[in-house]
C-alpha cells in the first residue's frame, strides 16, 4: 500500500475508532469520519477542506462537552492530574482537526510543509487524544506512576509540535523522549492490569502494552536523526512500522477499557472503564 493512502486510512481510522471510544458521541465522529474519508477523495483545495471541518465541528463540541463537566470537577476539587486526564483528549481532539483541515485546504501553517501537516493530525489523534485517554485509564488513580502517565503525554505532543516551528533539537528530541517514556509508562502499566483480568480484555490490554515498545524507540531515533548522524527510518516506513505498531497499542487499548457485557468482575485494583468510554 501506498504510504500516503495508508496515511489517510490511519487518519479516518482515528476519526471514527479512536474518537468516539475515547470520548463518547459514536454518532457524531462515525459522521465526521465519513465527512474526512470524503475529504481525502477530493483534490487538495479549499473544497477538500469544507468536508474535512466536520471533523473540527465535532471535536469543538467535545471540548465544550468536557469543559462543561470539568466545572461540575472543579466545584468538587477533583485532582488537577484527573482535570488534564479528562480535558486534554478533547483539546487535542481540536487540534488535529485543525491540522487536517490545513492540510486538505493546501496550506502550509508556519512554513511547515506535508508531509508533517497531515502527520501532526494523525500524531495529535493518537499520541493526544489516544494515549492521553489510555493514561487517564491505567493504573491507580492514586499511584504516582499513574499521575506521571498522564502528565507526560499530555505535555508531549505540544513540546514535539514546538520542535517543529523552532527546529530545536531539545524541543523535538526531547518531546520524543518525553512521549516515548509516558506511552511506555502506559504501556508497562497495561501489562501489569493484563495479569488480574479475565479475557478478552486481558488479551487487548497485553497487546496494547507490547505494541509501542519498538516503535517509541523509532520515533526518538527519528527525531535525534534530524540534528545528529543517528541511523534512523525515513518518513514513509516509520509510517509503516512505527505508526502502525502505535495504532495498535492505542485501539486495542482503549478497545479493552470498554464495558463487556457478561464479564466477569475485575480483580481487587484493576481499573473500572472510564464512563466517557461508554457509547452514547
Amino acid at each position: 500500500m501506498d504510504w500516503t493512502v495508508l496515511i489517510h486510512a490511519v487518519v479516518v481510522l482515528g476519526v471514527g475508532v479512536v474518537c468516539p471510544l475515547a470520548l463518547g458521541r459514536v454518532r457524531d465522529w462515525c459522521i465526521a469520519a465519513i465527512a474526512v474519508a470524503i475529504s481525502f477523495a477530493l483534490p487538495v483545495g479549499p473544497l477538500a477542506a469544507v468536508p474535512a471541518a466536520v471533523w473540527f465541528v465535532v471535536a469543538a463540541g467535545a471540548l465544550v462537552s468536557a469543559v462543561s463537566r470539568a466545572r461540575l470537577r472543579l466545584v468538587a476539587r477533583t485532582e488537577p492530574t484527573a482535570l488534564v486526564a479528562q480535558l486534554g483528549p478533547s483539546a487535542f481532539a481540536v487540534v488535529a482537526a485543525l491540522a487536517l483541515v490545513a492540510s486538505r485546504a493546501g496550506i502550509s501553517p508556519f512554513g511547515i510543509a506535508e508531509p508533517i501537516v497531515e502527520l501532526t493530525a494523525v500524531h495529535f489523534t493518537y499520541a493526544g487524544v489516544g494515549a492521553l485517554t489510555l493514561a487517564g485509564l491505567a493504573g491507580s488513580p492514586t499511584a504516582r506512576s499513574h499521575s506521571m502517565s498522564v502528565w507526560l503525554t499530555a505535555s508531549a505532543p505540544p513540546v514535539v509540535a514546538m520542535g517543529f516551528l523552532t527546529h530545536h533539537p531539545l524541543a523535538q528530541v526531547g518531546g520524543a523522549v518525553l512521549m516515548s517514556v509516558g506511552v511506555l509508562l502506559v504501556a508497562g502499566l497495561q501489562l501489569y492490569e493484563a495479569i488480574t483480568l479475565h479475557p478478552p480484555r486481558r488479551t487487548l490490554l497485553a497487546v496494547s502494552g507490547l505494541a509501542p515498545w519498538v516503535p517509541m524507540a523509532l520515533a526518538v531515533a527519528w527525531a535525534a536523526s534530524l540534528y545528529w548522524s543517528v541511523p534512523a527510518l525515513s518518513i514513509p516506513d516509520m509510517a509503516r512500522t512505527h505508526g502502525l505498531l502505535n495504532v495498535v497499542f492505542i485501539v486495542a487499548g482503549l478497545l479493552a477499557r470498554r464495558p463487556h457485557r457478561g464479564a466477569a468482575p475485575s480483580a481487587p485494583g484493576a481499573t473500572t472503564p472510564h464512563p466517557e468510554l461508554v457509547s452514547r
